[in-house]
């Protein structure tokens, strides 16, 4: 019998790894894996080359309004689709919590097959069996938890890691609603940009076959006219930049709306100059309100605190009441009977642990020293939040300075070029100092709509920085509200 046993056990060892064996074998190796991708890769170029919406992103054309991207983002951008499965994660998370309350109902069955038999023989010389070597089990049992101290901490917990879920979400909303603003107005200036550069090239040209006619009238020198090939090759560069940093900023873009990089939007809103009126103070007790990251981290502190709960609970008794019914053969009221039959049973059952080698204490000491972290944590996030504020505040007002400094500077210019090229005509004034002045103007225009542009973005900056970035945020006209006049300036 032993040798039946040594033998039934070997051949369930080679089993077992013959299914492992099989299962490895199914994973996929370097080949396959670059066939599967280059499947893959096929059928996205396919996508590309029609150039409609597919499950890869959506396919835009036309005019494009910041809302509509700002929405395209928050419905396709895939770091935020990621974020949003956070709350099919709470949700089970909630469901799992209630085994902790709710009876839980198993199944079981067995087989053991005994080295031999038990006999007995009777004084009159009859024999039976006492113990049969086949034997068959399978049992329901039902158990209810009474009382135990994870009970209320495991539902709360479950219900906080919704609300941290939810504030994780619209931190992560708010992130990527700043940076598709971004790099919508990055796309806008890219083609300002792009724009002055083109029209310093085309003046550039005008100038130069202005200076080959002047030259061979005797007019011009030709240090004229080789001034005026190097502008028209330093603008021609300066153009071919200019377009790839619109495509890249274009790049950008469709990929944070999760739209398809074939697309051909045209952007429609402009860069706004929108004068914001709000004090340090008044932003401070906005932000201590709204922003998502202290929700977040407030959450964090309280799932802590569950969790402290439930390591003091392992030092209380654990109460259940449970209900078994079981069928047997041999039968479970008499093993002589090689019979199916039954038996059921109900009691209560009481666990209180005495001693478990520290294990209790030392888990204790660790979730109650991460609660101090957190708190702690906590503590540093508001004074982050303070300081963002100030920096937002300075940086908005400093922004709006340079903006209308840029303008009258621009102003300046466009002024200095008009009476140069008029002192050109009279000949008070040189070709060279007629490129230099046009230059000057490029200069300007470029830092003009630069200005707009770092302007509006630490316009959203400070809206993020106060809890405030929403669609709602969006109109060119000022969202940041102002308190009545109760405190002094920013020093």
């Amino acid at each position: 019998m032993m040798m039946n046993e040594i033998r039934w056990g070997g051949g369930a060892v080679v089993s077992l790894a013959l299914m492992l064996a099989a299962g490895c074998v199914s994973v996929p190796n370097a080949d396959q894996m670059r066939d599967i991708r280059a499947e893959s890769a096929a059928q996205r170029l396919e996508d590309l080359s029609r150039k409609v919406s597919t499950s890869h992103g959506v396919y835009l054309s036309g005019p494009l309004l910041l809302w509509e991207a700002v929405t395209l983002s928050q419905g396709y951008n895939r770091e935020l689709q990621q974020e949003r499965e956070g709350r099919e994660i709470a949700r089970g998370r909630i469901v799992a919590s209630y085994a902790e309350a709710l009876p839980s109902l198993n199944l079981t069955a067995g087989y053991v097959r005994l080295d031999e038999e038990q006999r007995t023989t009777l004084p009159v010389g009859t024999e039976f069996i006492v113990r049969s070597a086949d034997q068959y089990n399978a049992g329901l049992r039902l158990t209810q938890p009474l009382f135990n101290g994870r009970i209320g901490a495991a539902l709360r917990a479950a219900k906080l890691y919704e609300e941290w879920t939810a504030a994780v979400i619209q931190a992560a909303t708010e992130t990527v609603q700043r940076e598709t603003i971004r790099a919508y107005y990055q796309a806008v200036l890219s083609e300002h940009l792009l724009g002055v550069n083109q029209t310093a090239l085309e003046t550039a040209e005008r100038q130069l076959a202005d200076a080959k006619a002047r030259r061979r009238q005797g007019m011009a020198s030709n240090y004229d006219e080789l001034r005026a090939q190097v502008e028209v090759s330093n603008f021609r560069a300066q153009v071919l930049q200019a377009r790839n940093d619109k495509d890249v900023a274009y790049t950008a873009l469709y990929r944070l709306m999760g739209a398809s990089p074939e697309s051909e939007a045209e952007l429609v809103d402009e860069l706004p100059l929108v004068v914001e009126d709000i004090s340090f103070l008044s932003a401070v007790r906005i932000a201590l309100e709204n922003r998502a990251d202290l929700a977040v981290a407030e959450y964090a502190l309280r799932l802590q605190g569950e969790s402290v709960a439930v390591a003091k609970s392992r030092y209380w008794p654990e109460v259940s009441g449970y209900v078994a019914q079981s069928w047997a053969n041999p039968d479970p009221h008499d093993s002589s009977r090689e019979e199916w039959g039954d038996e059921w049973q109900a009691g209560i059952q009481v666990t209180l642990p005495i001693f478990d080698g520290l294990d209790r204490r030392g888990t204790l000491i660790q979730e109650r020293a991460q609660e101090r972290q957190l708190a702690i944590a906590l503590q540093d996030t508001e004074e982050k939040v303070v300081s963002e504020i100030r920096q937002a505040v300075l940086s908005l007002t400093t922004a709006e300075e340079f903006a209308h400094s840029q303008n009258q500077n621009l102003e300046t210019a466009q002024e200095a070029l008009r009476l140069v090229e008029a002192g050109l005509k009279e000949g008070q004034n040189t070709p060279v100092e007629v490129m230099d002045a046009r230059q000057a103007l490029t200069k300007a225009s470029a830092n003009y709509y630069q200005s707009i542009f770092s302007h509006v973005m630490a316009r959203v900056a400070l809206q993020q920085a106060m809890g405030l970035l929403s669609s709602d945020a969006l109109p060119a006209m000022p969202v940041l509200t102002q308190d009545p006049p109760s405190e002094g300036p920013v020093k």
